[in-house]
C-alpha cells in the first residue's frame, strides 16, 4: 500500500531529474558548438562583460526594479506573441516583402546565444519571480535559467541594429519591434530593466565586431 503512495511521487521526481539532465546536456552542446570556428563570434572578446555585474540581490536598485515589474499590467497574449524574437523580425520583413538573407539571420540567433548563455551563466543572477514569488503570473519556456543579460534584448537589439544597417528604411519599425520586445519581457517579469540594458550594449559590442570584421553579408 505505502509502495503504491510513493510510486507517483517517485515517478515525478524521476522526471524532474530527467528534465533537470537533458537542460544540461543541451547547455553543454551549446557550449561545444561554441568552440567551432563557424560561430560568428568565435573571436569576439566579450571580456569587458565580465566586470559589470547587476545589482545585487539586496540593493535598492533591485527593489526599486521589482517595484516597477509589478506596476506593469500582464497582456499574456502580447508576451507569447513577442517570445519569438526572430520569427518576429522575419514576419515583419516577409510581410513587407524584403529580400533578406534567412540563412545568416538564423545563424545570428544561434550563435549570439553561446555568448548570452556563458554571461548568464557566470553572473547566475536569478529571475524577478525567483525574488518575488507573487510575480509569477506569466510562466513561458524561455525564461528558465539566469536573468543577466536578457537574451531576448540582446538578440532583438542586435537584428535591430543589423536590420537598419541594411534596411535604414525601416529604421523606426525594427526599432520598434526591439521595444515590444522587451517590453513584453518585463511585462512578463522576466527581466529586470538592468538585464535589458547590459542586454543592450552587449548587442551594440557585438554589431560593431560583426561590422568591423566584414561578417554582415
Amino acid at each position: 500500500m505505502l509502495e503504491a503512495c510513493l510510486l507517483p511521487s517517485i515517478i515525478f521526481i524521476n522526471m524532474l531529474l530527467l528534465e533537470e539532465i537533458l537542460k544540461i546536456k543541451k547547455l553543454m552542446n551549446l557550449n561545444e558548438s561554441k568552440m567551432n570556428k563557424d560561430n560568428l563570434f568565435y573571436e569576439f572578446d566579450y571580456s569587458q562583460f565580465k566586470d559589470v555585474p547587476p545589482p545585487s540581490d539586496d540593493s535598492e536598485k533591485t527593489k526599486e526594479e521589482l517595484k516597477y515589474l509589478k506596476s506593469i499590467n500582464l497582456d499574456k497574449l502580447f508576451v507569447q506573441e513577442k517570445d519569438d524574437m526572430l520569427g518576429t523580425f522575419m514576419e515583419f520583413l516577409d510581410d513587407n516583402k524584403i529580400d533578406y538573407n534567412k540563412k545568416f539571420l538564423k545563424k545570428v540567433y544561434d550563435d549570439m546565444y553561446y555568448v548570452v548563455l556563458d554571461l548568464k551563466s557566470f553572473y547566475k543572477r536569478p529571475r524577478p519571480f525567483r525574488l518575488d514569488p507573487t510575480l509569477t503570473d506569466s510562466m513561458l519556456d524561455s525564461m528558465e535559467g539566469f536573468a543577466y543579460p536578457s537574451g531576448h534584448s540582446t538578440t532583438s537589439n542586435l537584428l535591430c541594429m543589423i536590420l537598419s544597417y541594411l534596411y535604414p528604411k525601416y529604421k523606426k519599425d525594427f526599432s520598434k519591434l526591439c521595444n515590444d520586445i522587451t517590453y513584453s519581457r518585463q511585462m512578463a517579469k522576466a527581466h529586470y530593466p538592468s538585464d535589458i540594458d547590459f542586454g543592450k550594449k552587449l548587442a551594440t559590442s557585438m554589431f560593431e565586431y560583426l561590422k568591423g570584421n566584414d561578417l554582415i553579408p
